[in-house]
């Protein structure tokens, strides 16, 4: 009489063998478990110093000199610093308060445009022009205005 051996298919090698590691993870596992609420270090446990991870830190360059764009290095846009002009004062006479909302926020119209404090934008000009103006602050009876790096108060006209 022959005996015929059928081999196992891969699949049910697999099983077999989770099975087998499970049965033997649950038996160690219960012979090595602490108590509830203490916990086991090992003692052959090293700890491992906490290292501090560095910061990347990217300047566009202003200049071919400074270097490249780390985002663009193609690119041949460079950043132009304004420069601000510190001998021609700006004439504060083209910006008029038009007015100024009470408490508790209060708001400055500046030729016909309202500008909360920390604001920036555009207003328009009486030669027809626009310019850029950041609101800083907005008082009782005048409005603190930056114009191309200048601090400028505009006061409310009296008598009108």
């Amino acid at each position: 009489m022959k005996l015929f051996v059928r081999p196992f298919s891969t699949a049910s090698i697999f099983l077999l063998a989770g099975l087998f590691s499970s049965t033997m993870l649950a038996q160690a596992s219960s012979k090595d478990a602490p108590a509830k609420g203490t916990a086991k270090v090992p003692s052959n446990l090293q700890t491992v110093p906490e290292v501090a991870i560095p910061q990347s830190v990217f300047t566009i360059p202003s200049q071919p000199s400074e270097g490249r764009n780390p985002f663009f290095p193609q690119s041949v846009v460079r950043v132009v610093v304004p420069k601000i002009n510190r001998e021609n004062p700006i004439d504060t006479s083209i910006f008029v308060l038009n007015g100024i909302t009470s408490p508790p926020k209060r708001t400055a119209m500046i030729n016909g445009r309202t500008f909360e404090p920390g604001e920036e934008g555009e207003v328009k000009l009486p030669t027809g022009g626009k310019m850029l103006i950041k609101c800083e602050e907005v008082k009782a009876e005048s409005a603190v205005i930056l114009i191309a790096g200048q601090r400028r108060e505009l006061r409310l006209r009296s008598g009108l």
